[in-house]
């Protein structure tokens, strides 16, 4: 029986091949010339009239139905210039096949995107987008909201916020309010704070600063935690009641926010691989298509153990086909992913290539994360790009309200003194501010440029506003920052830092965008590090990890510490150190561009205080880098203290008062990973990677 259904199968299926078609179709694929483009419009006109429209698929793939006749073809996409193809026939009762390669578009200083390009375009019913003026809005035939009369049942009528600009930016508790994505349940208000902590806060404000140490920082400010332990001091006693009102908050300025950071793929085998087995973020792996396990770490470097950075690692099957790719970074390490967006892992064996200047290498037996990394030396030159890209990307909805001020000026804190540290590099930086469909904008970028002027003006012009519901146009902020920014062809450091509060859409297609922009990222060498401000939910949490792990970045997340914005997400990690945020991004750029000098040795510059007149750079020289069971720390001159922390932060080693010149500290006893070793001096924090092995 089994055997007789098979064949009627077989002969159905067969018959098929070869029975005339019974539909008209236009069908094609549409690429940038090497990767398939999602969300591509493809619409079929006759002259100016839109007869009908679709979008592509995951595979860059479109199909429409038409009636027999002559069309002319109109392909867009975000960045590219739009095609037009006349004259294309479509014949009945057959398949027509029409391809296209989209051209990219000039780069413009600052781009606007007013709206989605559509997603999922039901017949007849595409459109195109245009620029109104102001002459011709007036024209439209449109008529006052209350001709409309109320709202239908279930929904909810328009409202006009009849607030300024200026007090729309400033977030409110109402701002913070969002609507959960599938409920459509208001989520729950976050607590108010109590009477004592409100008086605390008029106390702190009416009162002059005073200095303060703060993580080796002398500011003056008020601090809601102890200096390195960073013990939170709470201001309310247990048994006090939730008071209403907002607490008064500081005037903006650098150096109040608080923040900590966690990275997942220096936590791989005592955090990360537990939550697997566990079985922990199944539900996030499935919500969101990324399933982070397979694992395989490539370090490169040349015959005299000096890093190779930028350098192509491909990860490809035994039938040669790519699995993944990524860059080395400035360590000479690169991760790569096996069914990273696949439920089911990965079987076949596995082997990583390997380009540098032009040459292929190869790793044939790799081994997983787990068991450590696939080292390769060859013969290359101590020579290492110059070059440093990095793009904000910044979530401006209404939301953000509440800290979008205060990370402005972080950011801007930020920009000027890792450009200061490493004055011999060559740094570019762009911003992308995003919001959500139906706002002012979709996204508004300014493009990657030297001109650091610039891009300081640009963020300085931003604002909160729009939003409303929970979900947020995160697939249209990486598709802008990943494909439409220039970035370096060759570089020691690509970034994005992607500041947001709320999650991303979830329809198939968004999924299928971000992972697009996530295996594009990797492949350019661009590491995505996340910064989740207050309101962020678990879901997104684990997602911002995913983006961090699959691209070599790592997930930074604001901290109540600062005592301003809301109430912020307990992260999912085991101990980790608080900073403050400007700090803490200063550490990570100087972290991702440093590399060692042609005799090994990695450098810690030390900043010069910006209240004392700037005097030439000192720098601490340490070595060997990965280090076995010592390493040799020189110090220009005596400082306060020397501290190693693990990458939990915990502190493993500290030295006081060590002296000018050489110094040997002992590793034998810690565990192969990657360390942080501090140095406090005059009240100044300076930070470099260590990573130790074992043979």
């Amino acid at each position: 029986m089994k055997v007789t259904l098979f064949l009627s199968s077989l002969w159905l299926f067969i018959a098929s091949l070869f029975s005339p078609a019974t539909t008209t179709i236009l069908t094609g694929n549409v690429t940038d010339g090497k990767e398939a483009l999602i969300g591509a419009t493809v619409r079929a006109m006759h002259g100016k009239d839109l007869v009908r429209g679709t979008t592509t698929d995951y595979n860059g793939d479109y199909r429409l139905e038409l009636e027999p006749g002559t069309y002319d073809l109109e392909f867009a996409y975000t960045g590219f210039q739009t095609q037009r193809i006349s004259g294309v026939r479509v014949l009945a009762n057959q398949i027509t096949k029409q391809n296209m390669t989209m051209i990219t578009s000039s780069t413009l200083e600052e781009v606007v995107i007013m709206a989605y390009k559509t997603a999922l375009v039901e017949e007849d019913k595409t459109s195109g987008g245009s620029t109104l003026t102001s002459d011709e809005i007036k024209k439209l035939p449109t008529r006052p909201t209350s001709a409309l009369g109320p709202a239908p049942a279930g929904k909810s009528p328009r409202v006009t916020d009849t607030r300024s600009k200026s007090e729309r930016s400033v977030g409110s508790e109402g701002a913070k309010m969002k609507t959960a994505a599938k409920s459509g349940e208001p989520m729950a208000s976050k607590p108010a704070p109590t009477e004592r902590k409100l008086d605390a806060f008029r106390e702190a404000r009416d009162a002059p600063p005073k200095p303060v140490a703060l993580d080796g920082m002398v500011k003056e400010v008020e601090p809601a935690y102890e200096a390195e332990a960073y013990e939170e001091k709470d201001l309310r006693s247990d048994d006090e009641d939730i008071a209403t009102g907002t607490p008064a908050q500081p005037a903006p300025r650098a150096g109040l926010l608080t923040a900590g950071e966690w990275n997942d793929l220096h936590n791989w085998n005592r955090h990360w691989v537990d939550l697997l087995t566990d079985g922990e973020i199944d539900s996030y792996q499935k919500m969101y298509g990324f399933y982070p396990r397979q694992r395989y770490t490539v370090m490169l470097t040349n015959e005299n153990d000096f890093p190779i950075a930028d350098a192509v690692v491909q990860l490809k099957s035994s039938d040669g086909k790519i699995l993944w790719e990524a860059r080395t970074d400035n360590t000479g390490k690169a991760e790569l992913w096996a069914a990273l967006f696949n439920p089911e892992k990965e079987t076949a064996r596995l082997r990583a290539e390997i380009w540098v200047n032009g040459q292929k290498h190869e790793l044939t037996a790799l081994k997983p994360a787990a068991d450590g990394f696939n080292n390769l030396k060859i013969n290359a030159e101590c020579n290492a790009p110059k070059n440093v890209d990095i793009v904000w990307a910044v979530d401006a909805t209404g939301s953000m309200g509440d800290e979008i001020e205060y990370l402005k000026t972080e950011l801007l804190d930020v920009i000027g003194r890792a450009k200061s540290r490493n004055p011999e590099l060559a740094y570019r930086m762009g911003t992308v501010f995003y919001r959500d469909k139906g706002d002012e904008y979709i996204t508004k970028s300014s493009g990657l440029s030297p001109d650091i002027a610039n891009t300081v003006d640009f963020i300085q012009k931003q604002f909160a506003g729009g939003g409303g519901d929970y979900p947020e146009a995160v697939h249209s902020a990486l598709e802008e920052a990943i494909f439409s920014q220039k970035w370096s062809e060759n570089a020691v450091a690509r970034i994005c830092f992607l500041v947001l509060d709320a999650s991303p859409h979830q329809e198939p297609e968004v999924i299928a965008s971000i992972q697009k922009s996530i295996r594009e990222a990797a492949r350019l060498g661009i590491r995505i590090v996340p910064i989740a401000a207050s309101g962020i939910q678990k879901d997104t949490e684990f997602l911002m990890k995913f983006f961090g792990l699959a691209t070599n970045g790592s997930y930074v997340f604001l901290t109540d510490h600062s005592g301003i914005g809301g109430k912020h997400l307990e992260p999912t990690t085991d101990e980790y150190k608080v900073e403050p945020l400007n700090n803490l991004l200063v550490r990570l750029i100087t972290e991702y561009t440093s590399i060692q000098t042609c005799e090994g040795k990695s450098e810690i510059r030390f900043e010069n205080d910006p209240q004392q007149q700037p005097g030439p750079m000192m720098q601490a020289l340490y070595y060997p880098n990965p280090a076995v069971n010592q390493f040799t720390l020189e110090l220009p001159f005596e400082v306060q203290s020397v501290t190693i922390y693990d990458s939990e932060g915990k502190a493993v080693r500290k030295v006081e008062k060590p002296v000018a010149g050489q110094n040997v500290i002992l590793l034998n006893d810690l565990a192969a990973g990657f360390y942080t070793i501090r140095i406090l001096n005059n009240g100044l924090m300076q930070s470099g990677k260590l990573m130790v092995v074992r043979s």
